[in-house]
This record gives C-alpha cells, structure tokens and sequence, in this order.
C-alpha cells in the first residue's frame, strides 16, 4: 500500500453536525458510549470500537422489532394474496398492450393491497428509517473523542504531549500547521489540546509515525498504541474511510455490505412471485442497484459504519428466518377479498 494512502485525508475538522443530525449523533454517541464503557470495564481494550458498534447495531434492530414483525407479515400476507392477484392478471392479459387495461389492472390489484392493509414495498420502510442512524453514526465514527469518554481521554494524552512537545521544538510545530492546514483549521487559530482532538482524527498510520520520530517518548508510543488497540477491529481501523479499490483488508467491509444487503433482500421478497409484472420488475431493480449503492457509500465512509451495516444486515438476515418459520407455522392470514369479486363469481357465467 501506498505512502499516501496512509497519510492524513483532507476535512474540515472545524465542521460540526447540523441541527438535524447533531441530535442524532448525540443520542448514538450516549448509547455507544454506555456499550464501549462495559466492555472497556470487564478488560477488553483491544477491538474495543468494533464490539461497542456490535452492541449498539444489535440494540437499534431490536427496537425495531415490533416494526420488522409487521413488515414480515405484510410480506407473508401478499404471499397469501398470490392468487387473487394472479387471477386480476389473467382477467386483464389480453389488453397487456393496452394502457387503460393496464390501468384498470393496476388500480383492481391497488384495491386488493389497500382492504388487506399490505405494500409491496413495506420492505424498504426498516432501510428508510436506518438512514438516520446512518448519518449520525458517520459523525460519531468522523469524532469518536466526542461521545466515547475513554477515547476521548486517549486523544487528550496525545494532544497534550504534542502540544507540551511543541513549546520547544519547532519540528513539531511544524507538524501541526501542517496537519492543521489539512484540517482546514483558519490561518491564526490558537490549537489548544480541544482542537488537535479533532485534528488527530483526520491523521493516518504515517502521519502519527511523523510524530513519533519527532517525539520519540515511551509516553507518546504508548498512547498511540492504546488508540490503535481501541480502533482497530481485526486489523482495520473504523475511523478510516474503506476504500473499494485498490483491494486491500478494509475492501472487505464493502463487499460484504454489499453482500448481506442482497442476501436480506433476497430473503425477505424470494416468495413474492405473483407479485404484478410492474412491481415485481421494479423489486428485482432494488434488489439490484441497492446492494450496489450500499458497497459504493460504505466504501467511502469510516469503516466502523460498514460494521454497523454488516451487523444490521446479519441480525435482519437471523430475523427473517425465524419470522419466516413461524408464519409459515401460523397459516393463515386472514385474506379479505373484495365483495364486488365475490359477486362476480356467483354471477352470471
């Protein structure tokens, strides 16, 4: 790997969250907080970050639950629908070139969806609402010091070594007008230890490597070994954005973003087969596109949001299976057919 790709990735560490994310990310950073301090207490320093994203993840899709319950059996009941929505397709195949038979057709399978209380898209409703964890998530990985208590006591012992270190020795200072400049942090500012909290977030394996040459302390090495153990997660640091390419270890976690997005959506649609030709056309296009959208966005984001996707995605994937075992135990999904099609059937032949 490339010098460069090691190096300091420019930001605008001044930056903080808007009104609508800031919110967000405060609650996130208070939950993650709690998780990282228990595990940080039973002795486990080492993928400390990753696990507390783990714990988080696990915590949000169980909230989610009641909702997920509801969307699988929105899923199972059209499922039950199949029929009906196959027998509304062959009244109205011989006008498939047709678009006022198509209209008619689409609107009889809409009135069948509404009186049963079902969409076939309630499948994406769980990805919509995970889109605000989503950002919020990206400033807490972006700012860790900010909402983890331990890793913010990690980043202030290594600011205030560097700016100890600074008083006298103008390599260092050096190093931090350079980084600094890279921070988009104003010409003038005073760097206080609040400030190159934020600016250590933005600095790679080699910049803090240029640190230890100019500043070559036991103290110092130390510090940047307890940052390291605390964000690296099996050898991936979840600060650092996860590039697709060049392949590498971080390429991992946007594959495999990409992969259990497909797989949860294969799951949770495989049975819709009699879905309309429109809708099924348009679920087989998200099916596509949105694996390939989340290992796109995932690949440029800290890593430590991939694992959160991953997680979600495998706690989703366990969910549908048992879900899926006990409607199918259940049976019966109290289907309502519209009476004007009754009617129909008992009619004139």
């Amino acid at each position: 790997m490339t010098l460069h790709l090691l190096a300091a990735v420019s930001r605008n560490v001044m930056k903080d969250p808007g009104i609508i994310v800031g919110p967000i990310a405060w609650i996130l950073g208070q939950v993650i907080n709690f998780f990282f301090n228990i595990i940080y207490k039973l002795g486990i320093h080492a993928n400390s970050l990753g696990l507390a994203i783990i714990l988080l993840t696990i915590f949000t899709r169980c909230l989610m639950i009641p909702l997920s319950y509801k969307q699988q059996k929105s899923m199972f009941k059209i499922q039950a629908l199949s029929p009906e929505l196959k027998r509304i397709q062959e009244k109205y195949k011989d006008g498939a070139n047709d678009p006022e038979v198509q209209r008619k057709m689409q609107m009889e399978m809409q009135k069948l969806y509404s009186e049963n209380k079902v969409s076939p898209f309630s499948g994406c409703l769980p990805m919509l609402i995970q889109l605000p964890i989503f950002f919020g998530l990206y400033h807490v990985m972006q700012n860790p010091f900010k909402y983890i208590d331990i890793i913010n006591d990690v980043y202030t012992q290594l600011s205030t070594i560097v700016l100890t270190a600074a008083q006298s020795d103008s390599a260092v200072v050096q190093l931090i007008r350079e980084f600094g400049s890279i921070g988009h942090v104003p010409d003038g500012t005073n760097i206080t230890v609040a400030i190159f909290n934020r600016i250590i977030n933005i600095l790679g394996p080699a910049d803090v490597a240029r640190f230890k040459e100019a500043i070559p302390s036991a103290e110092f090495s130390a510090v940047c070994a307890s940052k390291d153990s605390i964000e690296m997660f099996f050898g991936l640091n979840l600060t650092e954005t996860s590039k697709l390419f060049p392949f590498s270890l971080k390429s991992l976690i946007p594959i495999l973003s990409g992969a259990t997005t497909y797989l949860s959506s294969w799951l949770m649609t495989r049975k819709n087969k009699n879905m309309d030709p429109a809708m099924r056309s348009q679920q087989k296009i998200m099916n596509i596109t949105m694996p390939l959208m989340m290992m796109w966005i995932t690949s440029s984001l800290p890593g430590g949001i991939g694992i959160y996707w991953i997680t979600s995605n495998i706690f989703q994937l366990c969910q549908q299976f048992f879900l899926n075992r006990y409607f199918e135990k259940k049976g019966n999904m109290d289907i309502i057919v519209p009476k004007e099609k009754k009617h129909k059937k008992g009619g004139k032949k």
